[in-house]
């Protein structure tokens, strides 16, 4: 990637932590960059590119800090009932008060991708890559004989990220349900896959 893009791009991304991909304009990210306006247009189509890839990127960061979590987990188990353990812990972490600007971000960022295919097909590689990582974990815990065999790897990785998406849910209900139950509702369901 050119110097100047990926400046830009990381530039965006700070600007979009801090204040939300509405929350700033083109100009905040030209004089924070102090990139040129005719820089920016050479490498975007527009604002809204910028915005878009951006916010790919940021998905990025999280699918990374995901796959890194999910193959040190696999690493460091040493029996079926280690990794139960390990993945309960997991969970319980994934719902714990404080990550749930990250999880909304997350399923926010999935929402915007319905308004734009470039957006939407970018977003995609991202989601296929966690779900390919995730899916060769599951197929590595099925050579261990950690979990049934009789089950495609791809489904027991949607499951994982479609249970993390219940959390976003759980943040905006009136009344919760507490990570201790949400936990052991998974832990439960986990326990018929391994």
């Amino acid at each position: 990637m050119h110097p100047t893009k990926a400046l830009l791009l990381e530039t965006a991304v700070s600007l979009i932590d801090e204040f939300g991909p509405q929350g700033f304009t083109v100009e905040t990210l030209l004089e924070t960059s102090k990139i040129s306006k005719g820089s920016l247009y050479h490498h975007f189509h527009d604002f809204s590119d910028v915005i878009e890839q951006a916010q790919v990127a940021r998905f990025s960061r999280y699918v990374d800090e995901d796959i890194a979590l999910l193959v040190d987990l696999l690493r460091s188990s040493t029996s079926r009932e280690d990794l139960q353990k390990k993945f309960a812990l997991i969970v319980q972490g994934a719902g714990m008060p404080g990550r749930e600007v990250a999880r909304a971000d997350r399923a926010a960022i999935l929402g915007m991708a319905r308004h734009s295919k470039k957006f939407a097909d970018g977003l995609a590689v991202e989601q296929q890559r966690v779900t390919d990582v995730l899916a060769d974990i599951a197929r590595e815990m099925q050579e261990r004989g950690w979990i049934n065999k009789d089950i495609d790897g791809a489904v027991v990785a949607t499951f994982v990220q479609a249970y993390s998406m219940g959390f976003v849910l759980n943040d905006n209900t009136t009344n919760p349900i507490s990570i201790e139950q949400w936990s052991s509702f998974i832990s439960m369901m986990l326990s018929k896959i391994l």
